[in-house]
């Protein structure tokens, strides 16, 4: 073992006056608990925070260093832990310029409504329901409002094949409960207030009175909408949830909110889009078979749509429309929805700095675009091959603990070590980089319009997938976040590279530390 290696632990945080043999707790902990104080941006800290927040500060680094947009690809050649046959000449240059478009607030504030003005004009013009769910679906593919959610991942029937995945969708709660629980109302006046103060915002209403109305209007269409959602407890019942469905049954369901019309529109639309250039679709034939979720909610839409006045459903899609937006429009909007999603919902008490924001804003588009540059700076490949030995260690340990198991049967220690010999670990970042060349934001472009081409690209990157077999090497996480999760279908276990950092992984500790 090398003997210049510490033991992980920081005795200097300790207590100088608590035993640890009266309250071992307090001994290490007390001096923290006594003198930390919560940031009025957070509404939780702790070790994962710290280390997100070192990620974040890291991160800011790449966006904000004239260097990534110089050429330095024979600086990644010779990095092993990133070179690849398609490593980036400019590294990280699509997230900086998504970051800073979103850092010009001077022009967000300047531009107005002009972010959502077509997708307004295109609510008010439609002339019957069939028009405006032609809107609904033309708005989709760029990230417009929607009452039904599409997603793209695994057939639990088939697992090895990605399949589209229709869930109950179109409210601005949390979930159903908040729309009929009692205990729920003081957040239901607070929800009117924010749709009152967006709706006089976007000079949608003649006066305070006429926005109030709207807004309680809004709330009572979302009301007869959250009647059909399934609870929280229904909707994680994994067999209650799979419902294989074809076409004819799905337009069926839907009914009045018809299938076929918004299909097409949502194909008309991206088909004029730059996206589609690139990552062309064809969305009805990804309709031939389908996951529905939760069937009674579609019957529920076709009996809710047929009822609901054309007025009101307007208003409900103006309304999705100025709160999917906020970060796109001026400062007022950000504001009133932080006011309420921020502080109400979330019991924050200040807005967090914007160029925080920024970086979180671009792990979620852009992830792997960043991380990897994230990875050549603070990820070395010995803390990668050491934390690949101590895992493998573990492996081994417990197939040692399988096989010498009194209690265990043979057929099922059988089961049990085939299950592990099948166990992949993967640690720090992914072996195969995501393929952002589609991905069309630009620097001398507007935040609106990257964050357009940002939703049009991930439509496109996700509906490409639906009939292929699932990317086993695909990660759920960015190598900057902090977390590491399991995934049972594929049987694999991934830490990213920011969690393992100090405390939870030190590359400069003793083999015992790490455990």
């Amino acid at each position: 073992m090398n003997t210049t290696m510490n033991s992980g632990i920081d005795p200097a945080s300790f207590s100088a006056v608590i035993s640890p043999a009266q309250d071992l707790f307090r001994y290490v902990n007390g001096p923290w608990i006594d003198t930390y104080r919560l940031p009025d941006d957070r509404s939780r800290y702790g070790s994962f925070d710290r280390l997100a927040e070192n990620a974040e500060n890291q991160i800011r680094d790449i966006l904000q260093d004239d260097a990534v947009m110089q050429d330095d690809t024979a600086d990644n050649a010779s990095d092993s832990s990133t070179a690849d046959s398609d490593a980036p000449s400019r590294p990280a240059a699509k997230s900086r310029a998504l970051f800073h478009s979103f850092l010009d607030e001077d022009a967000i504030n300047a531009s107005g409504l002009s972010a959502i003005a077509d997708q307004l004009a295109s609510i008010d013009a439609a002339a019957d329901k069939r028009a405006l769910v032609r809107t609904l679906g033309s708005m989709n593919p760029a990230g417009g409002p929607d009452l039904i959610g599409v997603a793209v991942y695994g057939d639990p029937g088939a697992p090895e094949t990605n399949i589209i995945h229709i869930e109950q969708a179109g409210l601005g709660l949390p979930d159903e409960a908040y729309y009929r629980e009692d205990h729920y109302a003081p957040i239901r006046d607070a929800y009117v207030n924010m749709v009152t103060r967006q709706l006089r915002n976007a000079k949608l209403a003649d006066d305070d009175q006429d926005a109030q109305t709207q807004a309680k209007r809004f709330l009572d269409v979302e009301t007869r909408i959250a009647a059909n959602h399934w609870d929280n407890v229904a909707t994680r019942d994994s067999v209650k949830t799979y419902n294989p469905t074809d076409y004819a049954d799905l337009s069926a369901m839907l009914g009045d909110y018809d299938l076929d019309a918004w299909i097409d529109a949502w194909q008309t639309a991206y088909d004029r889009t730059t996206a589609a250039q690139a990552q062309p679709l064809t969305f009805r034939k990804y309709f031939d078979r389908v996951i529905v979720h939760e069937p009674s909610f579609l019957t529920g839409l076709n009996a809710f749509w047929k009822t609901a006045d054309l007025d009101d459903l307007k208003l409900w899609a103006r309304v999705h429309v100025i709160i999917g937006s906020t970060l796109e429009l001026p400062h007022e909007f950000d504001e009133t929805n932080f006011d309420f999603y921020g502080k109400v919902l979330s019991g924050q008490k200040q807005q967090r700095d914007r160029w925080k924001r920024g970086v979180a804003l671009v792990n979620s588009i852009c992830g792997e675009d960043v991380g990897r540059e994230y990875v050549r700076r603070h990820f070395p490949e010995s803390s990668k091959r050491r934390m690949e030995q101590l895992v493998g260690n573990l492996i081994d340990a417990y197939r040692v603990s399988i096989s010498s198991s009194t209690w265990l049967g043979e057929q099922t220690k059988a089961k049990a070590l085939e299950k592990l010999s099948k166990f992949t670990p993967k640690i720090g970042y992914t072996n195969h980089w995501r393929d952002y060349s589609a991905l069309d934001v630009r620097e001398d472009a507007s935040f609106a319009r990257n964050m357009r081409a940002a939703n049009l690209y991930e439509t496109g990157y996700q509906l490409s997938k639906v009939g292929q077999p699932v990317d086993k090497d695909e990660w759920l996480m960015n190598p900057q976040t902090v977390n590491a999760y399991y995934e049972p279908t594929m049987n694999v276990i991934v830490f990213p590279a920011a969690i393992l950092q100090p405390p939870f992984f030190n590359p400069d500790a003793e083999d015992a530390a790490n455990y």
